[in-house]
């Protein structure tokens, strides 16, 4: 292989694919016609990649980075909903559907992604139908996330959403030893205000149950944390 077939865009966009489980037992002729319509593109830590309530025209799959989707309210609050990582792909949703954006899209970090026009996207489940089923499963996947996080905000008050946030994440990256995460991002996905967060954070600090700055968390009480999300659980109302 030459060096012009190496740096040839398409084929650095179906070497990608072809290592996702999603995409990785397609037909040749799929993936080649699929990588033949895609491109890479390169994203800024902060920018938005689509707005909610955009035409929904594009599919996206993140080869590097981290994304976040939300939902905006109409007095400018914002609620995390998930969140994509190397491999994941979004915005498919208004393409099956025919509607607009149903949320918004925000490179949490320096991103490359690989995007698709919605409408080869389709022609790909009409050729490859086996990838509905995979869809579905994916689907199902994300649908019990989020219902985790609507119960989470159904039943825990907001100082037990970030105590429950913040271990969950320590969890996730135990091996750094530390969180990296804004108390802007933190907000958006306790669905509170940043000013609640500071001050849960500056009371949890001065309690000597963990350690902030520049963007990290370090947890030094995990048993304490735990007691705030135990202790803050909400029962529902059946009456």
């Amino acid at each position: 292989m030459d060096q012009r077939s190496l740096d040839d865009p398409r084929l650095k966009v179906k070497n990608f694919l072809t290592r996702l489980p999603l995409f990785a037992n397609l037909a040749d002729h799929s993936i080649e016609k699929l990588a033949r319509s895609g491109k890479f593109i390169r994203v800024g830590k902060g920018d938005f990649i689509f707005f909610q309530d955009d035409p929904s025209q594009t599919v996206f799959v993140v080869r590097t980075g981290l994304v976040s989707i939300i939902l905006e309210s109409q007095d400018g609050r914002r609620l995390v909903i998930n969140e994509m990582h190397g491999g994941d792909f979004f915005g498919e949703v208004g393409i099956l559907t025919g509607q607009s954006r149903s949320s918004t899209a925000i490179a949490r970090s320096d991103c490359e992604l690989v995007v698709f026009p919605g409408s080869a996207f389709l022609e790909l489940l009409n050729g490859e139908p086996h990838l509905v089923q995979q869809l579905l499963v994916i689907a199902s996947n994300r649908l019990r996330e989020s219902s985790e996080r609507e119960g989470a905000l159904a039943f825990l008050d907001a100082r037990g959403r970030l105590a429950r946030l913040l271990l969950q994440l320590s969890h996730r990256e135990l091996e750094k030893g530390y969180i990296t995460i804004s108390q802007e991002e933190l907000a958006e996905r306790t669905g509170q205000t940043r000013q609640t967060v500071a001050k849960a954070l500056g009371q949890w600090r001065r309690g000597g149950w963990l350690i902030t700055g520049r963007g990290r968390i370090m947890l030094l009480n995990y048993k304490a944390l735990s007691q705030v999300e135990q202790d803050t659980f909400v029962p529902a109302d059946n009456s």
